[in-house]
């Protein structure tokens, strides 16, 4: 945090890093490391622990791995014709390559693909019918692995696709989403001027708009908020919440039995619980939720304070906090107060200061028992990931992150590298020095 000092530490590494001759990467694991390098006039791309390929082009920026970082899959070009190179293996050609997804368990892949004019959508190897382009961003997979939709533009009309296949089109179409189960598809529609809420297949009734669906534990059952007029409202079944000025944030909580949102309310914002409006401050930050859904909180922010609350109890008003995080079972929580002089988390059994911290790659490791975040010494220009209640620190590798590292001109390096990226490169190296430093 501390205002810009952490822009411009960050912006400090990645120009001392310069454009890379040869680029490095390694998979989310840190377990599979690769490079890129030019030979002569191809592009050569060598893996770890296999043999080196080479190619007229490498789509870097869009290499592909796995949730679990055993699979890796790339666009390649040759002469006119582009293919996916998944685990080594070169797929059909095709002219050209669009987005690129792995199903959760990282057993199968889908992507894009441009032949003849048309755009398919290939999964497993496996070629769908033609469209005439696809909407990017809307490939997906469903929790399970299972099912596959996306959308497309097809005469005209937009086509939701499910499993190859087409759904009734519509002039637009949005938020395509499975449930949890995989056993229910969700879209929004709109058709002249009314926008529409379909679960497999079936309309709901028409709206002004609608900003977000959200699947329930009931089969079936599902949340959503909805404009008509002027006023807001979540609309559950026979249920209305509402009127407000706005709403946002939809989120479900304790297994998929509970609601919460942000309301805009006169005034400003609240979050509302399962219909139970909390205090009204001038913003409220995005929702937290443990994974086991039985533990939230957020921070609201007024003009000089900011108040952290956690399962509705009021646990802190300071100058500025944020970033509050749960431990996955939702037993622990942690987040970050910025001042002046220092930057501290805060966690529900004590204060660990820092010259600075990064404060959105705090987070809790996978056993819930500590947390870890990317910490820093503004004036010794130095970054590191430090673990709860350690005291010996993992230097930040940004020299190799910074070679995979979207380009761009984005102002804030944060930004530009990506938090999640971030996230996962602290959680790999936490989890690195937290077993090290275990007893044997």
């Amino acid at each position: 945090m501390r205002g810009q000092g952490v822009a411009a530490l960050l912006a400090t590494c990645v120009a001392a890093c310069g454009p890379p001759a040869v680029w490095r990467g390694r998979s989310p694991d840190h377990r599979t490391a690769f490079t890129v390098e030019e030979s002569g006039e191809r592009s050569c791309l060598k893996v770890e622990g296999a043999a080196r390929s080479c190619f007229d082009g490498v789509a870097v920026r869009h290499i592909l791995f796995s949730p679990d970082s055993r699979r890796m899959a790339f666009p390649v070009q040759d002469g006119a014709e582009w293919r996916v190179v998944l685990d080594g293996v070169s797929g059909p050609p095709v002219d050209g390559v669009g987005d690129m997804t792995f199903s959760r368990d990282g057993r199968r892949l889908a992507y894009s693909a441009e032949r003849g004019g048309a755009w398919h959508v290939v999964v497993d190897g496996t070629f769908g019918e033609p469209f005439d382009s696809l909407y990017a961003g809307t490939l997906t997979f469903d929790p399970t692995g299972r099912r596959v939709g996306f959308v497309a533009w097809d005469g005209g009309v937009a086509v939701p696709v499910v499993d190859g296949r087409r759904e009734a089109p519509h002039e637009g179409v949005a938020y395509l989403g499975f449930s949890t189960d995989g056993e229910h598809v969700g879209y929004v529609a709109r058709d002249a001027s009314r926008v529409r809420l379909f679960v497999d297949g079936v309309p709901g009734p028409g709206h002004r708009a609608i900003g977000g669906y959200l699947f329930g534990n009931a089969p079936g059952s599902v949340a959503y908020l909805a404009r008509d007029s002027a006023a807001w409202w979540l609309v559950r079944g026979d249920e209305r919440w509402g009127p407000y000025l706005g709403a946002r944030a939809l989120t479900g909580l304790a297994g998929g039995t509970g609601i919460a949102f942000v309301a805009v309310v006169e005034g400003g914002e609240r979050l509302v619980v399962d219909g139970r409006p909390g205090p009204t401050f001038a913003q409220v930050d995005a929702l937290s939720v443990s994974v086991t859904g039985d533990a939230w909180g957020y921070v609201g922010r007024d003009s000089l304070q900011s108040t952290v609350i956690v399962s509705g109890r009021i646990m802190d008003t300071r100058g500025w906090a944020g970033h509050l995080v749960f431990s996955p079972d939702g037993e622990r929580y942690a987040y970050v107060v910025a001042s002046e002089t220092e930057d501290v988390v805060i966690d529900d059994q004590g204060v660990t200061s820092f010259n600075m911290v990064v404060g959105e790659t705090l987070q809790f490791l996978d056993d819930g028992e500590r947390w870890a975040c990317l910490a820093g010494d503004l004036e010794g220009r130095k970054l590191y990931v430090a673990v709860e209640g350690e005291r010996e620190v993992r230097p930040f590798e940004w020299s190799v992150l910074s070679e995979v590292a979207p380009s761009g001109t984005a102002s804030d390096p944060i930004e530009e590298f990506g938090v999640a990226a971030l996230r996962a490169w602290v959680a790999v190296e936490a989890r690195e020095l937290a077993t090290s430093r275990r007893p044997r």
